[in-house]
C-alpha cells in the first residue's frame, strides 16, 4: 500500500502530527485525515509513504521494523531532516482546493 501524504493541507503542530501520524501508521485503512491525498493498493505488502512537506519530498518504504518504530514516534522518526514544528497556510490551501471545477482532473 502507499499513501501520499500532504502536510500542507493541515496546520497542526509537529507533536499533535506526529500523534496522528503514528496512529495512521498503525491503521492505515481505518483512519481519515485531512493531510491524506490518496491511498493506492500497490501490490506491495510494505506500507509506503510519500510525503511532501517543508519543500521536500520524503517518499519511505517501510520494513516492518520502520513501521514499528513510525507506529509509536511517528513519521519524523525515519526523516532524514528536521521538519518544522509549527505550519500555516492550510486554510488558503482549502480555499484554492474549493475553487476547483469539480470537472477538474
Amino acid at each position: 500500500m502507499k499513501v501520499i501524504i500532504d502536510r500542507g493541507l493541515c496546520d497542526t503542530n509537529l507533536a499533535y502530527c506526529q500523534r496522528c501520524s503514528a496512529a495512521f501508521i498503525r491503521h492505515p485503512q481505518g483512519y481519515d485525515r485531512p493531510c491524506i491525498r490518496e491511498v493506492i493498493d500497490d501490490g506491495n505488502p510494505l506500507l509506503t509513504i510519500e510525503m511532501f512537506t517543508d519543500g521536500r519530498t520524503l517518499e519511505i518504504e517501510l520494513t516492518e521494523e520502520e513501521r514499528e518504530l513510525a507506529s509509536v514516534e511517528g513519521w519524523e522518526a525515519l526523516a532524514d531532516f528536521d521538519p518544522a514544528l509549527f505550519r500555516t497556510g492550510a486554510a488558503e490551501k482549502w480555499r484554492e482546493i474549493g475553487r476547483l471545477s469539480a470537472s477538474h482532473s
